[in-house]
């Protein structure tokens, strides 16, 4: 009754994963080059948070808010 072929697996992909890492890759690179550029032009770095963007921002922000949401959960109720 069965033919003895095994179905393969259908491989799947973690495209959140696979967006992140091109993320980070490109993150990388740009701030490799923005280095040699400030470097070659004698300027020097901003420090801290003044040099990040909109969506790292709003990372931040939803990091912050879910701690803030875990201590209130877990220490006042």
């Amino acid at each position: 009754m069965s033919s003895g072929k095994k179905k393969q697996k259908k491989k799947v992909r973690n495209k959140s994963k696979d967006w992140l890492m091109d993320y980070y890759r490109t993150g990388r690179e740009f701030d490799e080059e923005n280095r040699r550029r400030r470097e070659a032009e004698g300027t020097p770095q901003p420090k801290g948070l003044k040099n990040l963007n909109s969506f790292e921002w709003g990372c931040i922000i939803v990091i912050v808010l879910g701690l803030i949401g875990c201590l209130i959960r877990y220490v006042v109720f």
